[in-house]
């Protein structure tokens, strides 16, 4: 138990210092964008920018894992390029320099996160006594912690500091990649001399429904991340309050690691993004009718559901079904999938809540749906059709 137990540690430090980086990211670079004097509308159009990135480099890039490049080459780069290219942010003020380098740098942020995964999941096919869920956990309890300090050192230091601790913070991320990666996590997915040539696995049917599921259900929270704090505030809540909303999700986010995290390398996960796409539908659809704070919390608290369980459920289902030689591929694809469905339902979501408020929340539940109708049918599949693990076929 122990070398696990130490194992686990050294996985979950990989995922904690890659979004350590996210915990400053999110919260913090728009007040740098705004100290720069972006209009709103100017900031909404760069924080965009990284969302579309992933689309459309997130597949291609980890497909790299799968060939004589790897994780580990892959990560490190990710990490260089992050180190290298947010200090040049301190160096314009230019509206124009400052789109072009955040699109550059979101290549580079674009596969670390999928990356970690792909490494932790291959670890757990070899040792099977791992728990995903206390691996990626990790990662969560980073990002809460990291908003925190975050918002302090802001206000200590103003807005610079947020560029500062961007560029340091890849530091964590490539010591944490050399100590993990090449001893504890060899790269299963590299092709082997037998293989090196031949044409790359496809990915099954039934695995293809199940990332549509659960990227579909990952984007039912567009109009939740856009538009809570703004509506929530509107009728009336405190900002302490709003506070108290977003921590709830994520201390129930890591909960639901820690107690179904096992569930990854131990069956497809379609049950768990069953669930998770049902509570999507009832929890956004609830949201509409603007219930008061008690209630209000429960929702937030199903974020264990709607987040936590249907991404436990779908990397569960990539570590059984996705084919050893192509596992990078089909994190890639997932990962540009659910880029996608979130860019889609954060636009409209703009749009919706413009003409209907916290309908706006309503408007999130057909996605949700959409995951329940398509686990139901690859549960359907899987009992008329039994995949074996890893097969792909």
């Amino acid at each position: 138990m122990r070398p696990i137990k130490a194992l686990e540690f050294r996985l979950g430090a990989l995922q904690a210092a890659s979004f350590t980086s996210h915990g400053m990211y999110l919260p913090f670079f728009p007040l740098w964008l705004q100290s720069k004097a972006l209009s709103p509308t100017l900031i909404g159009f760069v924080v965009a920018i990284p969302i579309v990135v992933r689309i459309l480099a997130t597949a291609p890039l980890l497909s790299l894992a799968d060939r004589s490049f790897g994780a580990r080459r892959l990560l490190l780069a990710s990490h260089l390029g992050q180190l290298v290219g947010f200090p040049l942010f301190l160096l314009t003020d230019s509206s124009l320099a400052i789109i072009v380098l955040v699109a550059l740098v979101a290549v580079a942020q674009s596969c670390i996160i999928p990356g970690n995964d792909l490494v932790s999941t291959n670890a757990i096919q070899r040792d099977p006594g791992l728990n995903y869920g206390r691996i990626r956990g990790a990662g969560s309890v980073a990002f809460f912690v990291t908003n925190i300090v975050g918002g302090y050192l802001v206000g200590a230091f103003g807005a610079d500091v947020v560029i500062l601790a961007l560029t340091l913070i890849p530091l964590l991320g490539i010591a944490a990649t050399l100590i993990v990666v090449p001893h504890e996590v060899p790269e299963p997915s590299a092709p082997t001399a037998s293989t090196e040539g031949s044409a790359a696995p496809k990915l099954s049917r039934i695995l293809w429904l199940v990332l549509i599921a659960g990227a579909v259900t990952q984007g039912s929270h567009g109009a939740l991340n856009a538009f809570a704090s703004i509506h929530w505030r509107s009728i009336g809540f405190s900002d302490e309050v709003i506070g108290y909303f977003w921590a709830i999700g994520v201390i129930a986010e890591i909960l639901i690691f820690i107690v179904l995290g096992r569930a990854v390398g131990r069956g497809s996960g379609v049950d768990l993004i069953l669930i998770g796409s049902a509570a999507a539908v009832i929890r956004f659809s609830l949201m509409s009718l603007q219930p008061g704070t008690g209630v209000m919390l429960a929702l937030q608290a199903m974020h264990a559901l709607s987040f936590a369980a249907t991404h436990i459920g779908t990397i569960a289902a990539l570590t059984a079904l996705a084919p050893m030689q192509a596992r990078g591929r089909a994190q890639g694809i997932y990962g540009s999938l659910a880029a996608l469905t979130t860019a889609v339902s954060t636009m409209l979501s703009g749009l919706i809540y413009s003409e209907a408020g916290a309908g706006v929340f309503a408007a999130m539940a057909p996605l949700g749906a959409v995951g329940v109708v398509l686990a139901l049918l690859v549960l359907r599949l899987q009992k008329d059709q039994p995949q074996r693990a890893g097969s792909g076929g």
